[in-house]
């Protein structure tokens, strides 16, 4: 089967990245965290033999951006507008022609690992939808098969908690499978994690 593999991230060099942390990091702290995060991600997801996208928030430009694309043979890709849950509905439905597993990872997560996506993707196998949760009752990596990414359309949310994707899911009678939590870097106490 044909898998995509999409990660969303903030350009850092273009874009406020981890707000929340402002009280704690400067913006050229925040920008380290966010490009060695983002790093991490793409050479995670560099060991799959499958088509790797970086989508980006607001722009795809820059030397970094430049060098990732380079050095780990992934296309960067401009977010599509709106909440996150359009976005994720757009990266989904885009590549619904072309590929039969698709997955969009968060680029915050810097403990995720081969295991996560390789099991992901061999799950895909046997169920529709794939839900990696994070911590913060969010989730890090969505995977989906046929038209399961119909779960994030006309939800208008940009905080998605696991619950109400899962909620979607036994609705529509969607066979779903939770992997392993990992944390997300989203506060001070996370960059414990780091």
């Amino acid at each position: 089967m044909s898998t995509v593999i999409n990660i969303m991230s903030k350009n850092p060099d273009f874009a406020e990245c981890k707000t929340r942390l402002k009280s704690l990091l400067s913006r050229e702290e925040r920008v380290y965290v966010t490009k060695h995060m983002l790093d991490i991600t793409c050479s995670v997801v560099s060991e799959f033999n499958t088509t790797n996208i970086l989508h980006l928030f607001p722009n795809k430009d820059g030397m970094f951006i430049k060098s990732l694309s380079n050095k780990y043979n992934i296309t960067p890709q401009i977010q599509s507008p709106g909440q996150l849950s359009d976005k994720i509905h757009s990266i989904l439905n885009q590549d619904n022609q072309t590929f039969e597993k698709k997955l969009v990872i968060g680029a915050d997560i810097p403990s995720i690992s081969i295991d996560e996506i390789s099991e992901c993707i061999n799950l895909l196998n046997e169920y529709d939808c794939v839900l990696g949760p994070s911590n913060d009752g969010g989730f890090y990596l969505v995977g989906t098969k046929a038209n399961a990414h119909f779960i994030f359309e006309n939800l208008n949310m940009d905080t998605i908690l696991i619950h109400h994707l899962i909620a979607i899911c036994k609705k529509n009678k969607i066979s779903y499978k939770l992997i392993r939590e990992l944390k997300d870097i989203d506060c001070e106490k996370d960059l414990l994690f780091i």
